[in-house]
């Protein structure tokens, strides 16, 4: 068989409510983009890198790489720059990683001029004259953004810049050597569509609300503003020294800038900020180095937490934290249920495949006793389904008794029952009942619930949008109603993925008669628990915008975590009094696109120190992240503005979905051949 590891990008939107053409669902605790506009000003950025206090001119520079064109994070908590090839670290230069070349591109010269889009979750550059786009976390190798027709070879495309609701600003040059000019154009994301916007225009920063265009023109090289559609041109200099590189402050009261006076011998540079309503240039004390400032946006993260009053409490409060109740006043950002899945709350064994199921019949997992629905799992269905919707209970009668049906029944809703006999054939009841024709399936171990679970979050990722589901191996072999059923699949079409060393070799040492020779799978593979919930989630979410902590002896805690999470991004297992390295790794890692963090269950689930830490991760520091207790699973009227609204990042090019932008494979890192015996 042929064995590959990839890097998945999963696709966030959920379920036709929330897939309007190019739009993101938003985890109830995220916070708008990253945090509110105006952001306040932080260090100041360039070339090297090097942070510049604006205060006092002192400089520092970013970990020991010299790098050019250097870019800030939407939120402050990450930098690329380009040394030979592009790198992401962190301001203070700790966890840098190498982002992968461009692919498909006319030419990898010199990678220029960086920007973050869509809050964090991608960066757009320049390239041998080609803008290019891939994930901030190198899920997978950047790709041309505009098409052989938007962007011919006649042209050459540099200075992109983004605004918040997806729109990107370019400078481009035409004719032979891309030496002319001509002008400021502008790629909008959703339309599919580029345009010209200003002519005699070049280096446009888009305004942090996204309303304003600043600019430098070749002939007098001064500083310029305008509407974002291109009107109103206001020259904001007019002292004949040469500006460039222009970036608005994240307030957006000033413009700095390069700004350079020709001397006898040499020109001489200094990085000066403009004040827009005055025009009035004030230079950064210590004449600090390089030509591509940029201001730090510092921009408040959320940390939150859902929980109730003991563990099944906040089962509910998970529920209530992700779904609109049926009838009332919709809120934005939660999700209208269409069904909802019921386990046995003291049985892991028969919960281990419920998230997967409720990402794809789009509603909660609930916890109830064998013999009977409890009043609050009673109450949380009627506030949650529509009259008749259906309600799955996973598990025989002895795992959910008659009783248990036939108080659904009396509630108005559809009792379905997926079960066979063991966790093993029920798991492929659960997978069946999903789809008949799989576009992947994960493995995992029925025995320990780790791995399942946090294969079961990212099964349910993709919501209703495509077909998936776990099954369960028993050890290191397989049953014969799980053999039988993937050997019903043909490996060509169906992605196979085993979670965790045992699945791996349950897989690789069945025959399988229906299946060919040789055969693709994708293993994950990690050390401990926590660190295969990191591997899962790396595997399948590309720069996800939340993650949710759930405390690694805490089964119950991870089915609610994974039912209130799966469609926004990964669950990790954490120890209870401090966030596991695994875990701070990965956050700190992903911190550019990652603005909430959210633990399900109270502090003896995930300690408060845990969850600080993790909120410090995700930020530029420890200051700069929100706590949101969401007791029951309700929002804080204060928080429900920033909480509930659609992000503005949303809208990502449509292109860029779970198997990465072209449908292919985006990331191998290995191959091996087996043949079967």
């Amino acid at each position: 068989m042929r064995q590959f590891t990839r890097r998945r990008a999963a696709a966030l939107a959920a379920a036709a409510a929330l897939a309007a053409v190019g739009t993101l669902a938003s985890a109830p605790g995220a916070a708008a983009d990253a945090g509110p506009w105006p952001g306040t000003e932080g260090k100041i950025l360039t070339d090297g890198p090097t942070l510049v206090d604006p205060a006092t001119g002192t400089a520092t520079q970013v970990g020991t790489h010299m790098g050019n064109y250097a870019a800030w994070a939407p939120d402050g908590s990450r930098i690329v720059s380009e040394w030979g090839q592009l790198a992401s670290e962190r301001p203070n230069g700790s966890s840098r990683f190498s982002l992968p070349w461009a692919t498909g591109v006319r030419s990898s010269a010199e990678q220029k001029d960086i920007t973050f889009w869509w809050g964090g979750r991608y960066i757009v550059y320049s390239t041998g004259g080609q803008l290019v786009y891939g994930p901030s976390d190198g899920a997978w190798a950047p790709k041309p953004l505009l098409s052989a027709t938007q962007e011919p070879a006649s042209v050459c495309d540099e200075d992109p810049t983004v605004s918040p609701n997806g729109l990107v600003a370019f400078s481009r040059r035409i004719n032979y050597g891309c030496y002319d000019n001509d002008g400021v154009w502008v790629y909008d994301s959703s339309a599919k569509t580029v345009k010209r916007v200003i002519a005699d225009a070049a280096q446009p920063a888009f305004s942090p609300d996204g309303t304003k265009l600043a600019f430098v023109r070749s002939v007098n090289g001064q500083l310029f503003t305008a509407n974002a559609d291109g009107t109103d041109i206001k020259q904001i200099t007019t002292d004949g020294r040469g500006y460039a590189n222009p970036s608005w402050s994240p307030t957006g009261t000033r413009i700095i800038a390069d700004v350079h006076t020709s001397g006898d011998s040499s020109d001489v540079h200094t990085t000066e900020y403009v004040d827009v309503a005055t025009g009035t240039p004030t230079a950064i004390p210590g004449t600090p180095k390089g030509t591509n400032p940029s201001w730090q946006p510092l921009r408040k993260n959320s940390a939150g937490r859902v929980w109730g009053s003991d563990v099944y409490a906040s089962n509910i409060a998970s529920s209530r934290w992700t779904w609109n109740t049926y009838g009332g006043t919709k809120v934005p950002g939660l999700m209208d249920a269409k069904a909802a899945v019921l386990i046995n709350r003291d049985d892991s064994a028969y919960s281990l495949t419920a998230p997967a199921l409720a990402g794809k019949k789009h509603g909660p997992v609930l916890g109830t006793t064998k013999s009977g629905l409890t009043t609050a799992v009673k109450n949380e269905l009627k506030r949650t389904l529509k009259p008749g919707s259906n309600v799955y209970l996973i598990g025989g009668t002895s795992i959910l008794t008659s009783t248990v049906s036939s108080q659904v029944s009396s509630l108005g809703f559809t009792p379905k029952r997926l079960s066979g006999t063991d966790r093993y054939a029920t798991s492929v009841a659960v997978a069946k009942s999903v789809t008949s024709s799989p576009k992947y399936v994960f493995l995992a171990t029925g025995t320990d619930y780790h791995s399942a679970l946090a294969a079961a979050a990212a099964a349910g990722a993709d919501g209703t949008s495509s077909a998936g589901s776990v099954v369960l191996n028993n050890g290191n072999s397989l049953t014969s109603s799980v053999k039988s059923y993937l050997n019903s699949l043909n490996p060509n079409n169906t992605m196979i993925i085993t979670v965790g060393s045992s699945a791996k070799y349950a897989l690789t040492h069945t025959y399988f008669s229906n299946w060919p020779s040789t055969f693709s799978y994708y293993p994950i593979t990690a050390s401990t628990n926590e660190a295969t919930s990191v591997a899962v989630a790396k595997f399948w979410w590309s720069a996800p915008s939340t993650a949710a902590l759930a405390y690694t002896s805490s089964w119950r805690g991870g089915v609610s975590a994974g039912a209130a999470m799966n469609v926004f991004g990964p669950v990790l297992w954490t120890a209870k009094d401090s966030l596991s390295s695994e875990v701070k790794s990965y956050l700190l890692r992903e911190s550019a696109s990652t603005n909430s963090v959210i633990a399900f269950g109270g502090t003896g689930s995930v300690a408060k120190a845990a969850l600080d830490t993790a909120g410090a991760a995700i930020s530029a520091s420890a200051s700069q992240f929100v706590y949101h207790p969401y007791y029951n699973g309700v929002i804080p009227a204060t928080s429900l503005q920033s909480t509930y609204a659609a992000r503005t990042n949303g809208g990502q090019p449509d292109t860029v979905a779970r198997t990465g932008p072209t449908g292919s494979d985006p990331h191998l890192e290995s191959l091996r051949t087996v043949r079967h015996q």
